[in-house]
């Protein structure tokens, strides 16, 4: 069976892939990223991160598996294709993007560094986790999305958010890789259009769900078929 590591977003953990995960035809290795779900503050670069999941492959002795990266995970991902191609063989962007932030949103992330220093986590959490739902998203995902972000620490929310704002954009990356790619897209999220989150994706698999940033979580049975299906692409290649 397909070994598959999956990383999760920002100030999420391996919860967010709760319902995901029995569906999906693989050996599954859920992982969490430094600095999340209660751990100690992660590193501040991109790099740091991605060298931190290749030390958990190896720790697991995982044979080239594939990495699907969930938002921030995806940042992640795209970096381990770029740095460590031959340790995978295959990568996928769920809800995520190849491209790197532009000033506005690098403006953005400073913003956030400031307001989680001045106020902690839960003020930061109870604005960020809404606004990657769409505004017709169940209450009660919401919900369970803010309190797996409880667990986060100040450290680790901006240490993140230095990695994010400062990676590399990993747009050519995907373009030029002989790794098949999957990418995943919520037309109803309100941070991201399709142009965006398909950018670089030319060769590789894309498909639209009908959710938000979240898809994984409020439409888990649509996003594991896709999965499995390009799954199935994959391994007959």
């Amino acid at each position: 069976m397909r070994q598959l590591v999956l990383l999760h977003g920002l100030c999420g953990s391996p919860d967010y892939f709760e319902e995901l995960i029995p569906l999906l035809d693989a050996e599954v290795y859920a992982l969490t990223l430094p600095g999340h779900a209660g751990t100690e503050a992660g590193p501040e670069t991109m790099e740091q991160f991605a060298d931190w999941v290749l030390a958990e492959m190896r720790l697991r002795e995982l044979d080239r598996p594939i990495v699907l990266g969930h938002s921030f995970g995806g940042y992640v991902t795209t970096n381990l294709v770029r740095r460590y191609p031959t340790e995978l063989s295959g990568f996928g962007l769920i809800h995520s993007t190849a491209a790197a932030d532009p000033e506005e949103a690098k403006a953005k992330r400073n913003q956030a560094i400031e307001r989680v220093m001045e106020e902690g986590v839960h003020p930061f959490i109870d604005t960020m986790i809404p606004s990657v739902f769409a505004a017709d998203s169940d209450p009660a995902l919401i919900e369970r999305a803010k309190q797996i972000g409880y667990e986060m620490s100040k450290e680790g929310i901006i240490s993140a958010q230095l990695a994010i704002r400062d990676r590399a954009d990993e747009t050519k990356t995907v373009r030029e890789t002989s790794l098949p790619g999957l990418f995943l897209y919520g037309d109803k999220d309100p941070n991201m259009d399709a142009d965006r989150a398909f950018l670089g994706a030319e060769h590789h698999t894309k498909q639209t769900v009908p959710g938000s940033h979240m898809g994984m979580m409020e439409q888990p049975e649509r996003e594991a078929e896709l999965i499995n299906d390009w799954l199935k692409e994959v391994r007959d290649v």
